[in-house]
């Protein structure tokens, strides 16, 4: 009896730890979801103020956002702007003849990324300037949007180059396209710039669902059929009070003699 009354309780104790597991992998996932990496680089020339510009980056990021001074021997080159000299709105940022920081940062969430804005304004020689950062989803489709404001920096002494890789094709922005996924921005000194960039793939959160959906249902399943077993087995065959038996017949083997009977003292 005290095995088949352990039968219910071990079926429900299964069933509540699967709950989490299964309400875990049916739901978007908070962890997993879209990822920014790139590229900061900030510069400037001798002249344009008595410190050179560096990041500083919070410690809850510094696992995933590094900097290095440049120029430096292993760096790449600095991005070059594709702008005529004699285009309206000055001349073409370059980086060449000035020194700074590129910050580099891999695998960073949406709200990871927001905070990017922050650390390259503080970075450059202009305390006004302004850098903001957003990223989003809508669907399939991942939607970049920002601006700076730059307005009191000197275009000849100041250098800004934003380059973003996403995780899938980029397929609009009005910035330089310089892979299937990655975008460059060079915002021009003394001006306001807008940053815009459409990526289309599915997202990473809800990708695995359909896999984990199976998994989930075959475990039930598991759970469901060894509850049943362990109940037929540990089901209760005792005969119960005012339960009638069925009768039985015995039949004698041909092998079998009969005993003789007793005979009694008068015989």
């Amino acid at each position: 009896m005290k095995s088949l009354r352990r039968v219910p309780t071990l079926a429900v104790v299964a069933l509540l730890a699967l709950v989490p597991l299964l309400s875990g992998c049916l739901t978007k996932s908070t962890t997993v979801g879209d990822q920014f990496s790139g590229r900061v680089l900030v510069a400037a020339s001798p002249d344009a103020g008595p410190t050179t510009p560096a990041f500083d980056i919070p410690a809850s990021l510094r696992s995933q956002v590094w900097a290095t001074d440049f120029p430096s021997e292993n760096a790449a080159p600095a991005p070059s702007s594709t702008k005529s000299p004699d285009a309206p709105g000055g001349p073409a940022p370059t980086a060449e003849g000035k020194s700074g920081a590129e910050l580099s940062f891999d695998s960073l969430t949406a709200g990871q990324f927001s905070q990017l804005g922050d650390i390259i304004a503080a970075a450059l020689p202009d305390p006004t300037a302004t850098v903001d950062l957003k990223a989003n989803r809508s669907g399939d489709f991942v939607r970049l949007r920002g601006s700076s404001s730059l307005a009191e920096l000197e275009p000849k002494t100041s250098y800004l180059a934003i380059t973003v890789d996403f995780a899938g094709p980029v397929i609009a922005t009005n910035g330089q396209q310089t892979g299937d996924s990655t975008v460059t921005w060079l915002p021009q000194p003394g001006q306001t710039s807008d940053f815009n960039a459409d990526s289309e793939y599915s997202d990473p959160a809800t990708a695995a669902i359909p896999s984990w959906s199976w998994f989930m249902l075959l475990l039930c399943a598991a759970v469901i059929a060894f509850v049943a077993i362990a109940a037929f087995k540990n089901q209760d065959r005792m005969p119960r009070p005012g339960r009638v038996l069925p009768s039985r017949t015995f039949t004698r083997r041909s092998d079998e003699v009969p005993a003789e009977p007793e005979k009694s003292a008068d015989d």
